[in-house]
C-alpha cells in the first residue's frame, strides 16, 4: 500500500512537471526526457508511468483539465438567470486564468495539438463540457452555452498570445480580456466581479 501511494505521488509530480514543460515551451517541448529533467527524476521513472509520448500527452492534458475543472465545480448560483450566468462565468474564467496560469497555458497548447492528435479529442470534449453545463443549469440553451465557452477559450488564448512573456503592464491584459468579453457578450457589467488581484493579468504575471 505504501509503495502504491509513493507511486501515485511520483506520478503526480511527473505530471505537474509536464504541465510546466508545456506551459514554457508548448506541446512540442513535451518529451519524456524534458519531463524527467523538470521533475528531477530518472528517464526510466517517466517511461514507467507513461510508456509512449501519447500516454504522456493524454495524462498531462487530463491533469491540467482536472486542476482547472475543479475551479468550475461550484455552481454559479445565478437564480436561473442566463445573462447573469454568462457574466459570472466570464468572471470565473478570468480568475481561474489568474490562479492557474501554467495549467491554462498547457491546456491551450494541447487543444491545438488535438487538431493533429485525434486521441485527444475526447478529452477536449470533456474539458469544454463542464463550464457549458454550468450555463445550461442556469437556463442557457445548450448551443449558446457551447458558443460562450468556445468564445472564452479564444479570448483567453488571444490575451495570452499577445503578451507571452508578461512584459506589458500586468493589469493591461486583464482589462483587455474584460473589454473584449463585454463587447462580445453584450456589455456585461464585469465591474461587479472584480478580479482577486488586478496587479496580475490573465497570464498570471505581476
Amino acid at each position: 500500500m505504501a509503495g502504491n501511494a509513493r507511486g501515485q505521488l511520483r506520478r503526480r509530480s511527473i505530471l505537474i512537471a509536464a504541465v510546466h514543460v508545456v506551459a514554457r515551451g508548448g506541446a512540442g517541448a513535451l518529451t519524456h526526457r524534458a519531463t524527467a529533467a523538470a521533475a528531477g527524476v530518472s528517464l526510466a521513472s517517466v517511461t514507467y508511468h507513461f510508456p509512449g509520448i501519447i500516454d504522456l500527452r493524454r495524462a498531462t492534458f487530463a491533469h491540467a483539465a482536472d486542476v482547472v475543472g475543479r475551479e468550475f465545480a461550484r455552481t454559479l448560483d445565478c437564480g436561473a438567470n442566463p445573462d447573469a450566468a454568462v457574466e459570472a462565468l466570464v468572471a470565473r474564467w478570468r480568475d481561474v486564468g489568474l490562479a492557474r496560469r501554467a495549467e491554462f497555458l498547457a491546456l491551450f497548447a494541447l487543444l491545438v495539438e488535438a487538431l493533429h492528435e485525434p486521441e485527444l479529442s475526447e478529452q477536449v470534449d470533456a474539458l469544454l463540457s463542464a463550464p457549458a453545463a454550468m450555463l445550461v443549469a442556469e437556463g442557457c440553451p445548450p448551443d449558446l452555452a457551447d458558443g460562450v465557452v468556445a468564445a472564452l477559450v479564444g479570448l483567453a488564448l488571444v490575451t495570452l498570445a499577445q503578451d507571452p512573456a508578461g512584459v506589458r503592464d500586468p493589469a493591461d491584459a486583464t482589462r483587455r480580456f474584460e473589454q473584449r468579453a463585454a463587447a462580445l457578450f453584450g456589455g456585461l457589467a464585469l465591474a461587479g466581479h472584480p478580479a482577486a488581484d488586478h496587479d496580475r493579468d490573465i497570464s498570471g504575471q505581476r
